[in-house]
């Protein structure tokens, strides 16, 4: 009797460890057959003003998003266990509750829109990406906009980050990212570049670039899902990511200005004319991330320059035109949100005409 159940009890101790020894292996099987399913949308589409999209110096926002994520497809194809469609084929306008309502009918894993910019002021520049400002949707698209933004910045782009809006209703304020949460589909949208600003045009002008956008948002969706690609040899499934952790309540836009702006005359040379200013910002929401000057009091300002935005002091030198009197500086410190904080008045210091 003893013998029965001493080896009854090797049994399965032997088939408990023949199972312990197969199950990764199953399991890590079906993780790498996983097909993901990626819609990508070509922002506009259509006839009417609005649905150009942005246009200046020659671009049309919604050729351009055809392009990028035409290339963006074809790239992303090219991966293994990867399906891939548009919202849009055509120059066609086709709404933004369409447009989710086809990527839930193709049971999407994610909505990527493509889009340009232009702002208002015709001052801002570089690369965005806006995700959902709720729970696992925010924790998705912020964990990919990272991914997006090193690859964009790659690029000599300048980033702005990942951010999210709230809209009057209390919902995620563009419709496009509204509409996919209502279905239960993660969604970003990738503002490339800006159409009105020479700091972005060199890299529209140059040719080949648009396709080069769209092989880099497919390189970043590629890091995201971990794929692999049998055709380039590519083989990201051991990329890693800094992870974001899921917001127990919504996360809003910053509303506020920086906290501070400062700005001092640390000294003036005659010959060169230049005044050298140092500066102190900080936004306890926001990034800082750009800054301008004024050398006459605030009439007039400088194009936006770039902030360092591991630093909360910075020094730079200001050139005094000839003819400027009684110089005086003020300085303006912008968050991602592109709401600034202007400094009191400062007198240049030993400044001679």
């Amino acid at each position: 009797m003893k013998k029965s159940i001493i080896s009854f009890v090797l049994t399965i101790v032997i088939l408990l460890g023949l199972l312990g020894a197969t199950m990764p292996i199953k399991a890590e099987a079906a993780s790498a057959s996983k097909n993901v399913v990626i819609v990508i949308d070509p922002g506009h589409g259509g006839t009417g003003e609005r649905n150009l999209g942005a246009q200046y110096n020659g671009f049309s926002e919604k050729e351009m998003t055809m392009q990028v994520a035409t290339a963006m497809k074809e790239e992303l194809e090219k991966y293994d266990n990867v399906t891939v469609y548009l919202t849009r084929t055509t120059d066609t306008f086709i709404s933004l509750e369409d447009r989710a309502a086809t990527a839930q009918s193709l049971n999407a894993d994610f909505m990527y829109s493509i889009h340009f910019n232009a702002s208002l002021e015709h001052d801002f520049y570089g690369s965005e990406i806006w995700t959902s400002a709720f729970g696992s949707f925010y924790k998705k698209g912020a964990e990919f906009g990272q991914i997006m933004s090193d690859e964009l910045g790659n690029l000599g782009l300048y980033q702005k980050g990942v951010k999210t809006k709230i809209g009057k209703t209390g919902k995620d304020y563009y419709g496009i990212i509204r509409q996919s949460v209502a279905r239960d589909i993660p969604c970003v949208i990738i503002e490339h570049a800006y159409l009105d600003h020479g700091y972005d045009l060199p890299f529209l002008n140059t040719a080949g670039f648009l396709k080069t956008l769209g092989v880099t948002d497919a390189t970043a969706v590629a890091k995201y899902f971990k794929l692999t690609s049998k055709t380039t040899g590519a083989d990201y499934s051991n990329y890693s990511f800094k992870t974001v952790s899921t917001p127990k309540t919504r996360l809003s836009q910053d509303f506020t200005e920086p906290d501070y702006c400062k700005v001092s005359c640390v000294s003036y040379d005659s010959n060169s004319r230049n005044a050298l200013i140092e500066m102190s910002t900080k936004d306890s929401q926001s990034p800082v991330i750009y800054f301008s000057y004024s050398y006459d009091g605030g009439k007039t300002y400088s194009l936006l320059q770039m902030w360092d935005r591991t630093k909360e002091t910075q020094s730079f030198n200001v050139n005094i035109p000839k003819g400027v009197v009684s110089p005086t500086i003020v300085c303006r410190a912008y968050n991602n949100y592109e709401l600034y904080k202007e400094s009191e008045p400062v007198l240049v210091t030993g400044y001679t005409n």
